[in-house]
């Protein structure tokens, strides 16, 4: 090839290259532009799936309208969900009943534990029943004529007879002049005053009492045996004996009743 043609054949092939070049080049663009607005649909729904429904615009297309949506949650709960808040709601308020209700047990227990020990201080301090202060005076008598060596002459039986009438008179005492009677006085009482009317009885039951039957009957009768019927004759025989002791008694206990407090 002659040295004249060189050039000429560069430059047709430059001007090849550039076409190719060039053309190339468009292609290429063309393709890249394609691909970025395809990345860029890709992200804006990536982020539409962050953000959610948080924001949404109005029907009125508004930019300044748009407003949270979060507050529709509970409206839009699925049914598991409105369950599960419904049984969060029943448990607090089920909480606060049964701290108010333990409450109320407390305030309860304490007013139980005042009333068991203002009863149990009546109890200690509270004077006995009048069934139990009769016992106790017949049982004071009893003993001090077991003791006795002036009760020796009367049999167990008279014995008894005697305290269960002195228990009888301690009542009748008592009753007529509606007394309230302390440990103190009614041991003074047994002590002092009883014995005398117990022996009184003694004597007296010997002269009414016939037989060891009718002495059977006047211990029966003594007891507080309330069908035990007496013959007409040991009964007035009984009223006779037992009168003089009686009103020596009620005259003995009128007169020292202040040294017997």
């Amino acid at each position: 090839m002659s040295s004249k043609k060189k050039p000429i054949i560069i430059a047709v092939l430059t001007v090849v290259v550039v076409a190719l070049l060039g053309g190339g080049g468009y292609f290429a663009y063309t393709k890249l532009q394609s691909k970025t607005n395809e990345n860029a649909e890709k992200l804006g729904g990536v982020g539409e799936m962050l953000v959610g429904d948080r924001y949404k615009a109005d029907n009125g297309n508004k930019k300044e309208a748009l407003k949270p949506t979060i507050m529709l949650q509970q409206q839009n709960l699925v049914p598991s969900r409105k369950v599960v808040k419904a049984l969060q709601k029943e448990n607090l308020t089920l909480s606060i009943q049964i701290i108010r209700l333990k409450e109320q047990v407390k305030g309860l227990s304490g007013k139980v534990a005042e009333l068991e020990e203002y009863k149990s201080t009546n109890l200690r301090f509270a004077p006995l029943r009048l069934k139990d202060e009769m016992a106790e005076v017949e049982m004071q008598v009893k003993t001090f004529l077991l003791d006795s060596e002036d009760a020796e002459r009367f049999t167990t039986m008279q014995i008894e007879i005697m305290a269960a009438a002195s228990s009888l008179e301690y009542r009748a005492y008592i009753m007529r002049n509606r007394l309230m009677v302390t440990k103190v006085q009614r041991s003074k009482l047994a002590a002092e005053y009883l014995p005398g009317y117990a022996f009184c009885i003694g004597d007296g039951i010997e002269l009414a009492a016939n037989s060891s039957k009718e002495f059977n009957l006047l211990a029966r009768k003594f007891r507080g045996i309330e069908n035990v019927r007496l013959p007409d004759r040991l009964r007035k025989d009984l009223d006779s004996v037992m009168s003089p002791c009686q009103n020596a008694l009620r005259a003995q206990l009128d007169k020292n009743l202040g040294d017997a407090g």
